[in-house]
């Protein structure tokens, strides 16, 4: 018993803790961070179905230069290239790190052409398929009917055939994923905004 009461105490005299003082200030400037300074549309996002706003890349930024963040590292932790399939897969990690170099936030992200944004092209057509036909493309996935300038235009979805072509992109979207990942933690922002997979 009294080992466990040690143990307890060595835990305890290692932690570090904020006043509740400390909190009401944190808590305080986040949210006249976000009224004032973080722009809808620009830094942050509204996505249907979820409840939090969706932090992008440059409301991260923001958030990095208010707490006097740093990047640390950012290191491609596993990447595929498969052009037979073709496959392209990037995961990267990012660490932030404070002014005196103390690791804050780490994340690893990942995008990969499999993903629909990827994966698909999307092309607008003057079709008019029957209902019938319609009904047999909208449950094979591979067509819709959307509305565009109070228009319905039929929508046709096929395989990306450039895939190879959007490496570039599939690396900086897995590296920006794991910067707002890395960001969010350090800046304890999950309470204001969360991150969407689906950019």
């Amino acid at each position: 018993m009294e080992e466990i009461r040690t143990n307890k105490k060595n835990i305890k005299s290692c932690l570090e803790h904020k006043t509740i003082d400390d909190l009401l200030e944190w808590h305080s400037f986040m949210r006249n961070l976000k009224k004032d300074i973080l722009r809808p549309d620009i830094d942050y996002g509204i996505t249907p179905g979820i409840t939090k706003p969706v932090l992008f890349k440059p409301g991260a930024e923001k958030l990095r230069n208010a707490f006097n963040l740093e990047i640390d590292s950012m290191e491609c932790v596993n990447e595929i290239c498969d052009i037979s399939k073709p496959y392209i897969d990037f995961t990267y990690k990012c660490i932030i790190k404070t002014k005196r170099g103390i690791k804050a936030g780490i994340c690893e992200a990942n995008a990969n052409s499999y993903e629909p944004k990827f994966r698909y092209t999307y092309s607008y057509t003057t079709k008019k398929p029957t209902k019938e036909e319609s009904d047999r493309a909208k449950a094979a996935g591979i067509g819709r009917w959307k509305k565009i300038n109070d228009k319905w235009i039929w929508v046709e979805k096929k395989e990306n055939r450039e895939i190879i072509g959007l490496k570039n992109n599939i690396k900086k979207i897995a590296q920006k994923r794991a910067f707002v990942g890395a960001i969010l933690i350090a800046t304890g922002a999950s309470e204001f905004f969360t991150q969407d997979m689906e950019e």
